[in-house]
């Protein structure tokens, strides 16, 4: 990395002398006023200096990227660039002229900051063929992180030039890799030879917990015909205990409400010659480590069979892995996905299963009990994260 500061008498010729000794691709590190010359602090002339900075290995890069993404550079860069100055003079009103110098500044950062990206994925889909990089298009603006889509439409290539038989179709190949994506599909089993599972849910406020048990359980006792349990940890919100409480005598199921770790045990032990117990838990903030503790004094007192961890699929996708991984203090084995009939972009959702590497055990889509639950069907879900305008 080479750094370097330059002096002149205004930001124009700054950037001037910057450009001819440190190149087109230099980043502008900061920019002040001062002054210089002069004798004991008087007459000292104003000046602006520029500190500038570039990173020689990258240079050799943006170099032959630019070849590809930019063939006369005299038209390319440089134009675009002084056109956003240009644009943002026009529409901006500063105060002074240290206003009007940061404004510059902005932009020519972000000019460049678009431009690099820009070229860096010129140079990444190079290779691939016109087809696959409409469908690259496609995964990114629905969310699917761009490191993911890359692999996806590469390996797509690789699949279609190594096919002998001519008979494929481009979208058919991009769908079988989508679905080895999209990581195992595990619902809740309930074991013929075993009583009592014991199923924890897990979540941040808001994501929709409740609701999902009460559709759980029904599918459960009607569906699958199983003897099902509800225990509920939720004593924060009274509309949640009274919410799975009503529900639970419209169906005939037995529900508890407990207040301790100590009585969590003795609930289950009275629920044991049912076949399944689900245990609703207060949400909680990923981000207090007070309530996760007081939650894991619960689930360490039963050890359930199974912990699964509720998440929004309005969240994006930094949140998504920052909350399992708090969540994951309760090792999490599987993920239910809630609230996709508020949004037609999926690709959150693949992110976060291909990082934490976790089976989906349900979606929901809606607020209807016991309807608006389903298994996740992995070529359905492929084909979601194809299309536009569409919920699944």
């Amino acid at each position: 990395m080479k750094i370097k500061k330059f002096i002149a008498k205004d930001f124009k010729d700054a950037i001037r002398l910057a450009k001819v000794e440190m190149g087109q691709d230099a980043i502008i590190l900061q920019t002040k006023q001062i002054k210089t010359g002069g004798f004991l602090g008087l007459f000292a002339k104003p000046q602006v200096e520029v500190t500038v900075a570039i990173d020689d290995s990258l240079q050799v890069n943006l170099d032959k990227m630019r070849q590809v993404a930019t063939p006369n550079p005299s038209s390319g860069i440089e134009e675009v660039i002084k056109t956003k100055i240009n644009e943002s003079k026009v529409n901006s009103s500063p105060k002074n002229n240290e206003d009007n110098l940061l404004n510059e500044l902005n932009v020519l950062k972000n000019m460049m900051s678009d431009i690099k990206l820009q070229m860096y994925e010129v140079e990444l889909t190079k290779g691939i063929s016109d087809e696959l990089k409409r469908f690259y298009d496609i995964l990114v603006k629905n969310n699917v992180d761009k490191d993911i889509a890359l692999q996806i439409v590469t390996s797509t290539q690789n699949q279609i030039e190594n096919n002998t038989d001519r008979g494929y179709r481009t979208e058919e190949l991009l769908l079988n890799t989508l679905q080895k994506f999209i990581d195992e599909i595990k619902p809740i089993e309930i074991k013929s030879n075993k009583k009592g599972s014991v199923i924890f849910f897990v979540g941040p406020t808001g994501v929709g917990k409740t609701t999902t048990i009460a559709k759980l359980a029904a599918n459960i006792a009607f569906v699958d015909n199983k003897d099902v349990a509800l225990i509920t940890l939720d004593t924060f919100r009274i509309s949640a205990a009274e919410q799975l409480r009503t529900f639970a005598e419209i169906i005939n199921i037995p529900i508890s409400v407990v207040f301790e770790p100590d009585d969590l045990l003795k609930t289950i032990l009275e629920y044991n010659d049912k076949d399944v117990i689900l245990v609703d838990t207060a949400g909680r903030s990923p981000y207090n480590d007070e309530h996760l503790a007081e939650l894991k004094q619960f689930i360490d007192a039963c050890n359930p069979d199974e912990t699964i961890l509720v998440l929004s699929a309005i969240t994006d996708s930094n949140d998504l892995y920052n909350i399992y991984q708090k969540f994951n203090l309760f090792n999490i084995d599987k993920i239910i996905f809630t609230k996709l009939d508020e949004t037609n972009n999926y690709g959150q959702l693949l992110n976060v299963i291909y990082e934490i590497k976790k089976p989906i055990a349900y979606l929901t889509n809606g607020q209807n009990v016991p309807d608006d639950i389903e298994i996740p069907d992995k070529l359905h879900f492929a084909k979601m994260l194809l299309k536009e305008g569409e919920t699944i």
